[in-house]
This record gives C-alpha cells, sequence and structure tokens, in this order.
C-alpha cells in the first residue's frame, strides 16, 4: 500500500512540475492598439494562429488571414467579428505547398492592400503531414520544409518592398522549441532521393523549425538601415492539433484517452501559446529589436548552427535558388 502510494505521490508531483515549467507562460501585457495597421497571418485560422488574430482584431487591426482552408477561416472571422467587434477581417486563400500559389497570392495582395504593419509567418505543419498529405510539394522539396520554411521565405521576400514603404513594420516567424533538436549542420546535396524529392536533406519539423530562426537572423542583416524588423519566436509546449494529431496517430486509443488530459493540463492552451507572437507583434519595447530569437515573453535560447552567418547566408542563398529567385 505504501508504495502505491509512493508511486502515486511521485506521479503528481511529476505532473505539477511539468505543468509550472511547460504549463505557465509570461502574458503579454502591451496595451497598444492597431487602428489604421495591417497585419497579415498565415494559418490565422485554427490554433496559436487564431488566438494571434482574435488578440490583434482586438486591437483594432486589419487582420488578413491566409490559409487554404476556406471554410474554417470564414468560420474563425466569424467568431473574431463576435468577439471582438471588429469587422475589418478578411479571408484569402494561399497554399504554401505550392510556390506558384504563393507568388499569385503576392501578386493579389499587393495590388488590394496599401500597407503591412505586421507579418506573421505562423503556419505549420510536421509529421502526420506525410500519411494525409503527402511527402512533397508541387516544385518536390519536402513537404514540412517546403511549407513551414519556403513558402514564408518567398512569401517575405515579395512582400518586403512594402514592408518597407509602410516603415515601422515587423516580421516575426513562429518556430519551435524543436528547433533546437536538429544537431547536425545543414547539407544541400540536391538529389533527387529515390522519391524524387530534391535536397533530401531538407526535411522534417526540426530542420524547418531552425530554418525559420536562420531566415530571420539573415532577414534581420538584410533589412539593417531599413525600418523593418525580423524576430523569430517560439510558443512553448502548447496542446495544439500539430502536437496531438502525432500523438493520436501513434498510441492506442484507450492510451490516448488517458495520456491527452494530462498533456493538455500540462501544456499551454492556444491563447498561452499565442502571447510570444503577440508580443513580438506588438510590444512597444521591441520597436528597433531585430535578428532575436523569443520564448515566454522574452529571449530564448538558440540552437548554435542559428548564430552561425555563414550556414544562415548559406541557407539564404539556397532558398532563393529553390524559389526560382536567381
Amino acid at each position: 500500500m505504501v508504495i502505491y502510494l509512493w508511486i502515486i505521490f511521485t506521479f503528481v508531483l511529476l505532473v505539477l512540475t511539468l505543468k509550472y515549467y511547460f504549463g505557465t507562460t509570461r502574458w503579454c501585457k502591451s496595451t497598444v492598439t492597431l487602428n489604421g495597421r495591417t497585419v497579415l497571418i498565415t494559418g490565422g485560422n485554427i490554433g496559436i494562429g487564431k488566438a494571434t488574430a482574435i488578440d490583434l482584431a482586438n486591437r483594432g487591426a486589419r487582420v488578413i488571414i491566409a490559409s487554404r482552408n476556406k471554410e474554417k477561416a470564414i468560420q474563425t472571422i466569424k467568431e473574431i467579428n463576435d468577439k471582438t467587434g471588429n469587422d475589418n477581417v478578411r479571408f484569402m486563400y494561399l497554399d504554401l505547398m505550392d510556390l506558384e500559389v504563393v507568388r499569385q497570392f503576392a501578386e493579389q495582395f499587393l495590388n488590394e492592400e496599401k500597407r503591412l504593419d505586421i507579418l506573421i509567418n505562423n503556419s505549420g505543419i510536421a509529421g502526420w503531414a506525410y500519411k494525409t498529405i503527402g511527402s512533397k510539394t508541387k516544385q518536390n522539396y519536402d513537404i514540412i520544409f517546403g511549407v513551414n520554411h519556403l513558402g514564408h521565405f518567398l512569401l517575405t521576400y515579395l512582400l518586403l518592398d512594402l514592408l518597407k514603404k509602410t516603415r515601422n513594420s515587423r516580421v516575426i516567424n513562429v518556430s519551435s522549441l524543436r528547433h533546437l533538436w536538429r544537431r547536425s549542420p545543414l547539407t544541400y546535396d540536391k538529389g533527387p532521393n529515390n522519391d524524387g524529392m530534391l535536397y533530401p536533406d531538407l526535411a522534417g519539423y526540426d530542420t524547418s523549425k531552425l530554418a525559420n530562426v536562420m531566415h530571420s537572423k539573415m532577414l534581420s542583416k538584410i533589412l539593417q538601415g531599413t525600418p523593418v524588423t525580423a524576430n523569430s519566436v517560439h510558443p512553448g509546449l502548447a496542446a495544439t492539433d500539430i502536437l496531438m494529431a502525432p500523438l493520436k496517430s501513434v498510441l492506442p486509443e484507450k492510451l490516448y484517452s488517458i495520456v491527452d488530459p494530462i498533456f493538455r493540463f500540462i501544456s499551454l492552451d492556444s491563447a498561452g501559446g499565442a502571447q510570444t507572437t503577440i508580443f513580438a507583434a506588438v510590444d512597444e519595447s521591441l520597436n528597433s529589436v531585430t535578428g532575436k530569437h523569443f520564448g515566454h515573453c522574452r529571449l530564448a535560447w538558440e540552437n548554435k548552427l542559428a548564430q552561425d552567418n555563414k550556414a544562415c547566408q548559406q541557407l539564404w542563398d539556397y532558398s532563393m535558388k529553390m524559389c526560382g529567385l536567381t
């Protein structure tokens, strides 16, 4: 009996410890309003992106939700209207899996929008995409790397002139704690591999999230002397679909029914996970801060690979090549 009580006590203590370290976060305390400003959020129809969109709309911003799921986006926009009273929220179709569609989106955006104050590259997919979507983008790059990095890289590049014109604008790349898991330097053997995938080393979630941080680092250097800042963030451990879907797919149903509530208890919800993105987008203390990585509304650890200027330059050069910009 004593042994069982000790096991239960130890388990509860472990769960509470995990809750303390992973399920709590600093909240963005800025009261800045965004009346007259335009925000573009990729994947703003679900999870952390949706929570971010709600907050920024509540501050009075014109919010543009870019997504390939029109039905879900329209539902989200109605919810934002109801919650915030802001009816200046619109949907634009964007499929980050196809670079040609990204080009079309950018062209439409530049024709229809007069300014861009905040660009939030939020949309992301994880390992479950290989089973549900496929392994490659339209241009034969790894689907996860293509969506999480390349699509956003091209989108940002094509909107740079408008960001500069708007002045005091910000670019935020939403990365992940998982970017720390990539230990080996990126390599650029063009391939293809047996599946016809080009640049096969540039694959997987960890690599794509490292690329988000490296993209922000290099972008900040390229934008030196301009009124545009570029930073990356990680949301912390948040119980969103990008994490829960893989768990559900690999765990037996009964085990998942036990793990799910525990995991959600120790993790942040979408609103908590959105706080660092919101902080990077609006906080006055960051008006001239660029090239940094944030988590829990403060500076966060970075993978050493992202601190290598030559590696960041190399990723930029190959990303330009892969996107057909050189």
